[in-house]
């Protein structure tokens, strides 16, 4: 009887780590998306401040190969984002303490100083409209797909490690 409850007791616990295990793996996925799409509208907005913005050739004609680049900078950003944090995440997870602390502290101040340089620069007054709007929603669809592809690629090689 008290080899059954025993038993029963390591079975509960291992259950529950792996329900721990995939929410944690789900949790660290989802962040990495977030870190993905975070960067791309920073990209975004950086460059629509410095005038080579996905929305300059709507404003003014013929500088397609602008947009053209700034469409790539964002699409970029959004996938190394995603595919960065993920691997961070992955060996954060994996408890490689070296690489943990390391990082934490820097991904930390990285994240504050880029997400008040965003808003300081977001404040420009200058900018707004329907073309701003649709620069921006085309901005957060591109770095939503790019960051889940950066994502994706970073938790594919993991399960090959």
């Amino acid at each position: 009887m008290a080899s059954r409850a025993c038993a029963h007791r390591r079975s509960r616990r291992r259950n529950r780590r792996a329900v721990d295990t995939d929410t944690l793996r789900r949790l660290h996925y989802a962040a990495a998306i977030g870190c993905g799409i975070f960067a791309a509208l920073v990209m975004h907005i950086a460059l629509t401040l410095f005038g080579v913005g996905m929305d300059s050739m709507l404003r003014e004609g013929g500088r397609q190969i602008i947009s053209a680049l700034a469409w790539w900078a964002v699409a970029g950003a959004g996938f190394v984002g995603g595919w960065g944090a993920g691997v961070y995440l992955i060996a954060a997870s994996r408890e490689r303490d070296r690489i943990y602390h390391l990082a934490r502290r820097a991904l930390i101040v990285l994240f504050v100083a880029v997400a008040t340089a965003g808003g300081i620069m977001s404040k420009s007054g200058n900018l707004g409209g329907t073309v701003d709007v649709v620069a921006g929603l085309a901005a957060l669809g591109l770095g939503i797909i790019c960051a889940v592809c950066g994502a994706r690629l970073a938790y594919l090689n993991a399960e090959q490690v």
